[in-house]
């Protein structure tokens, strides 16, 4: 099964098969100005209560998030995600696990320049993997998309689906939070040097 990112946002973005058809929908909205963003995962269905997939609340201030979905045992619960998503170990890592519905453990590893990688952790097997590809056929061919792709297994797409928006959301806050110590970094350097310039020149 392969669903790409329509646009490439985990934020706001729609899951969509290479014949076109929209599985999942992505929304993120906050109630008010000062609200905690929620994001949202629907797909298709009868009515507006059973499309709903997952929310997840990011909260502010330190507070952790938590996500809130009925794909744990059937009914709605929520839990923080650092317990839905967990790490192995102390020491400071991007790869996060998962009990999934069919009571298998699951890893979630980030590779660089394939993307994040899900298996089955007793086995190894693959299981999924995100990551950009040239489409060869179907409504997207000759474009290269980003592309989630699923192999047959026994865990509920749902899941796979609500852990990747998880992982790929925060892979990409890390990115950025990087991004703009190295801005700051680098205005610093400049500002530094500017006065030492300025010294000398007096």
């Amino acid at each position: 099964m392969r669903l790409y990112l329509v646009p490439n946002d985990p934020e706001r973005t729609t899951l969509v098969s290479p014949n076109g058809v929209a599985h999942y929908q992505v929304h993120t909205a906050k109630a008010h100005r000062l609200a905690a963003p929620v994001l949202s995962i629907r797909r298709p269905a009868d009515t507006e209560g059973d499309s709903l997939v997952a929310e997840v609340e990011w909260k502010r201030f330190g507070a952790h998030p938590v996500v809130r979905s009925h794909i744990f045992d059937g009914t709605m619960q929520e839990m923080q995600v650092r317990d839905f998503l967990y790490k192995l170990g102390h020491h400071f890592t991007p790869t996060r696990y998962f009990l999934g519905d069919d009571n298998q453990e699951y890893r979630w590893k980030p590779f660089k320049d394939i993307g994040h990688v899900l298996t089955h952790l007793d086995t190894g097997d693959e299981v999924a993997r995100f990551s950009q590809e040239l489409v060869t056929e179907g409504f997207f061919r000759g474009e290269r998309k980003w592309c989630l792709q699923i192999q047959p297994t026994t865990l509920d797409v749902d899941m796979i689906v609500l852990t990747f928006i998880i992982m790929e959301k925060r892979r990409r806050d890390r990115v950025a939070a990087e991004a703009m110590k190295t801005r700051h970094r680098d205005e610093d350097l400049a500002e530094g040097g500017g006065c030492e310039a300025g010294g000398v020149a007096g």
